[in-house]
């Protein structure tokens, strides 16, 4: 019993020295921590700092976009054509508008995706009414306000009575593309697999084309005659229940590309035109081609006169035709258009397709608005803090090691080793950042780990010196004197008995390092050298300047810019704050030396 007794005794009073050889160490470990708190600018400084590295431990939840992908906008487009000018686009709903037909001269009928349907009773004032369905409607037109017919996929077929629309049994399921409307008792639809529909009044009939393309648009001139279009340069003549194929004026006039749209505005004049910049002209007698400014896909043409005629097409193509020849029309919008519709000298082009929201100004969707790619700059933003911290940290450590190392050496052991060590970091001071980091991004590849390495073999040289010069002072003291006489070896004398008085001064070294790192890294990301896949503050702004639109998107250089500066700032007020552990004149109220050992 005793014997146990006597062994916990021996091992509380073992406990008890080691907490006393422990208690200077720690004590130099937290005294940081306290002065920082202690300091009116260090606790600022601390908060800044703990929020940022807060927000690149939450980086994913906090980010409200992948900063890869390029992100898209929808909306419905139309641009009127009137009193020989265009007007500005106009936003007239969220969903892309893939057709439109003109009822008189101030009411219009719109069809879009997932059954969208809009009216426009007024002058460029759109309503959205009720759909009976959630397909793509694909096609509309109208012979009076009292009668539409709308089109779309899976045999979608809408017929307006004057006040609501409502869907009608088909027979077929194929997907519509086209519709003409002559009156209240003739129509025809068509679509995939050669099929057309034709309406009498009271039934929807299938009629046989001998035709298995797909058929994109029909055009009516009267009710029993007509031009059908589709895919592989299909054109088909309608004409009371019939069907017949063209006459072209040569051989080299013939087209197998696909056709998406077809308007006749009288039995002896009309165009076609399709992919490629396809435009078929008809005479009345034969169809051939027209020389076509533009090589990309056109989707829509209509005429506003007998002489004038508009085609509309992809990245915001219009084409106007006067004088026999078309002519291309530079209206400064680059969306691509989904067709045109037009009537007594006015015309309403519409769309668009999806786009890249690219060079979006800050928005609730995006709070700092979106690259020339449509990629969110906010959630950039958030995944660099990530970058910035990590080679913030990793390579003020290195420099912290290296300098704490050097320093420490040189200055407990002076003499020769002293010297040559002086004069490594003579040589290193000769050697600038940017051009070593180049060269290594040369032998190897850009990457963190270049940067962290170009960042740390080099600035370590000053916290060398300085850890030296202190070493220096404390070697002379009389407690490292009396360690020597004790027999200490020189070992536990740099780890045990000076490593804790120069402690201070290291974490004070390593703020500084810590916000030159940033800085460092920000910089040489920003010339290139930096992984273009990785994410940080410095790439952003490199992406920003290759764009060429650094100049205008300032919300594409301002945050990033500012979360630099206001990073390296926090950095340096709390770095100001560990001042006072080192200058013993700034000391004064709860700041204190640490203990001697």
């Amino acid at each position: 019993m005793s014997t146990n007794v006597e062994k916990h005794k021996r091992q509380g009073n073992l406990w008890q020295r080691r907490k006393k050889q422990l208690r200077p160490f720690l004590e130099s470990v937290f005294l940081p921590i306290k002065t920082i708190w202690s300091d009116p600018l260090g606790r600022p400084g601390a908060v800044i700092f703990g929020l940022i590295l807060l927000m690149t431990i939450f980086a994913p939840l906090l980010a409200t976009h992948d900063p890869n992908v390029m992100n898209e906008k929808v909306e419905g487009i139309v641009i009127r054509f009137g009193d020989s000018q265009w007007d500005t686009p106009s936003q007239v709903g969220d969903t892309p508008l893939n057709a439109l037909a003109w009822v008189d001269e101030t009411n219009a009928l719109a069809v879009g995706t997932a059954g969208s349907i809009l009216h426009m009773s007024d002058r460029d004032r759109w309503v959205t009414v009720d759909s009976p369905t959630e397909h793509n409607l694909w096609a509309v037109d109208a012979s009076s306000p009292g009668f539409a017919i709308a089109v779309g996929e899976h045999g979608t077929i809408l017929q307006y009575d004057g006040t609501e629309w409502n869907q009608v049994e088909t027979p077929t399921n194929v997907h519509f593309y086209g519709v003409a409307v002559a009156s209240a008792q003739k129509a025809l639809v068509v679509g995939q697999s050669g099929t057309v529909l034709s309406w009498d009044g009271q039934f929807w009939t299938a009629l046989a084309t001998n035709n298995s393309n797909t058929l994109r648009s029909v055009s009516l001139t009267s009710e029993e005659a007509g031009v059908i279009v589709g895919d592989r340069g299909t054109i088909l003549h309608y004409e009371n229940g019939s069907f017949s194929g063209p006459t072209y004026r040569g051989f080299t006039d013939a087209t197998f590309r696909r056709l998406n749209a077809v308007q006749l505005y009288s039995a002896d004049i009309g165009f076609a035109i399709g992919e490629r910049g396809t435009i078929m002209g008809y005479d009345g007698q034969n169809w051939y081609t027209m020389r076509s400014p533009e090589s990309r896909e056109l989707r829509g043409v209509t005429f506003v006169s007998a002489d004038q005629a508009y085609i509309v097409g992809i990245r915001g193509i219009v084409l106007e035709y006067q004088g026999n020849q078309w002519e291309v029309l530079r209206l400064g919008y680059r969306r691509d258009f989904r067709g045109i519709s037009g009537i007594d000298g006015q015309a309403l082009a519409f769309g668009t397709d999806p786009y890249i929201n690219e060079l979006a100004p800050p928005s609730r969707e995006h709070f700092f608005g979106t690259t020339h790619l449509g990629r969110d700059i906010w959630s950039q933003v958030m995944y660099g803090s990530r970058t910035a911290l990590l080679v913030g940290i990793l390579a003020a450590l290195v420099v912290n090691i290296l300098g704490l190392t050097v320093g420490l050496v040189a200055g407990y052991y002076r003499g020769r080793v002293d010297n040559i060590l002086m004069r490594i970091v003579d040589v290193m001071y000769g050697l600038p950042l940017e051009p070593f980091a180049i060269i290594l991004v040369l032998i190897f590849k850009p990457s963190l780990w270049i940067i962290i390495l170009a960042i740390g073999l080099l600035t370590w040289r000053t916290n060398a010196r300085i850890i030296r010069s202190q070493v220096l002072t404390i070697v002379e003291r009389p407690f490292i004197k009396a360690a020597k006489v004790a027999g200490a070896s020189n070992i536990r004398i740099m780890l045990v008995h000076i490593a804790p008085n120069i402690l201070p001064l290291a974490f004070l070294q390593l703020a500084v390092a810590m916000g030159y790192a940033i800085t460092a890294e920000a910089t040489l990301s920003f010339l290139g050298l930096g992984p273009p896949q990785v994410y940080s503050w410095g790439t952003i702004l490199h992406a920003a300047r290759l764009s060429g639109a650094w100049r205008t998107a300032w919300w594409w250089v301002i945050p990033p810019g500012i979360f630099i500066c206001i990073t390296v700032v926090s950095v340096f007020l709390v770095s100001r704050s560990l001042e006072v552990l080192t200058n013993p004149r700034l000391r004064g109220g709860n700041n204190r030396a640490p203990r001697r050992p």
